[in-house]
């Protein structure tokens, strides 16, 4: 990306997880909670000199602090310094004039939870750095384990469980020719000669030889409750167990021939057909049982069972960090923020 699309992003692009503004006047702790609340989820930058609105107010004006407050701000009020790197870059204002901004790239966190010298604790959920609760950041902490677990090392793996057709796209999408190894390693996909439990579950087609619970199963039920034994109501019972990106494919193509079709008059007097559940709800619940789920669990798997009156999907492990059964709707925590978002671009 060019420098100047690049500051048009930044300008442009809808604040919310992964991206945050602010003016050069901010208090220096402020943007030391930002970088904790950015670490503490799935990583993020946070832009100084650049209005909510988009636009470019610089350093260049009297209520403006030097960018130096800035860059010592971290170590000035963080207990924990997470990884993250830091860019000056020189803009044109509105008025035609030169300025600079300042851009923090913060990586996630996956070995601690960072905090404050105050022992307060932030998560960035949707556009908001949210201060945590005692509990919240009890939660938080359970889930350092399942976070940690994706950037593992997966042992007797190597680039030859890789499908390549997968990595092919991934490059696309990326527009990039680069080697395969040196990719997945850039992407920190792989380490070592082996793969990450991530680069594992979104590019080999061997996922069940190393994690035998990291698969999507599908059972259809005749009836609308689950029987057992000579009472046993199972009429389709479907496993999916190929690299992440191929398994939803397969899975969504598949369960789209389970539903059924209703017909009726509608109100423009044209007979409408419409699928029992629509795609877009089930979907999207079956795509966030998938990348929020723990995959240290494998002692189970992710369950789809269909009924005559119902879909239900399940996956191992509890709801993560700060999300609770009345926030769901609003909360975004990602549990494995490596594979949310690779799974979101592929």
């Amino acid at each position: 990306m060019t420098s100047s699309k690049y500051i048009e992003y930044l300008q442009t692009e809808v604040e919310g997880q992964l991206l945050d503004r602010k003016r050069a006047s901010i208090n220096p702790k402020d943007v030391a909670q930002h970088i904790s609340a950015f670490a503490n989820a799935e990583g993020g930058k946070l832009v100084i000199g650049i209005e909510d609105n988009g636009e470019i107010s610089g350093f260049n004006h009297s209520k403006a602090k030097k960018k130096e407050v800035y860059i010592e701000a971290p170590f000035e009020h963080l207990y924990r310094i997470p990884k993250y790197t830091y860019e000056i870059i020189e803009v044109k204002k509105r008025d035609g004039t030169m300025d600079e901004i300042l851009i923090f790239d913060i990586e996630p966190s996956y070995d601690a939870i960072i905090t404050l010298k105050d022992d307060s604790v932030y998560l960035r959920i949707n556009d908001k750095s949210r201060k945590l609760t005692h509990n919240q950041i009890t939660n938080l902490e359970y889930d350092r384990g399942s976070r940690r677990f994706e950037e593992e090392l997966v042992e007797y793996s190597s680039i030859e469980d890789v499908n390549e057709e997968l990595v092919d796209e991934f490059k696309q999408l990326l527009n990039t020719n680069v080697d395969n190894e040196k990719l997945l390693k850039a992407r920190g996909f792989m380490r070592e000669g082996k793969l990450t439990v991530a680069g594992l579950l979104l590019f080999s087609n061997n996922i069940n030889v190393y994690l035998p619970g990291a698969r999507i199963r599908f059972m259809r039920y005749e009836g609308t409750k689950e029987e057992s034994g000579t009472r046993l109501n199972i009429v389709k019972d479907i496993t999916f167990d190929k690299a992440l990106p191929v398994a939803i494919r397969e899975a969504r193509a598949f369960i789209n021939t389970q539903l059924r079709e209703y017909t009726f008059l509608g109100k423009e007097g044209r007979f409408v057909t419409l699928p029992e559940y629509p795609e877009f709800a089930w979907f999207e619940g079956m795509i966030n049982s998938i990348v929020h789920r723990r995959y240290d669990n494998q002692g189970d798997h992710i369950r789809i069972k269909m009924f005559d009156d119902r879909l239900e999907i399940s996956s191992p492990g509890a709801l993560p960090a700060s999300v609770t059964l009345e926030n769901i709707k609003e909360e975004r925590y990602s549990r494995n923020p490596k594979i949310s978002c690779s799974i979101n671009s592929i």
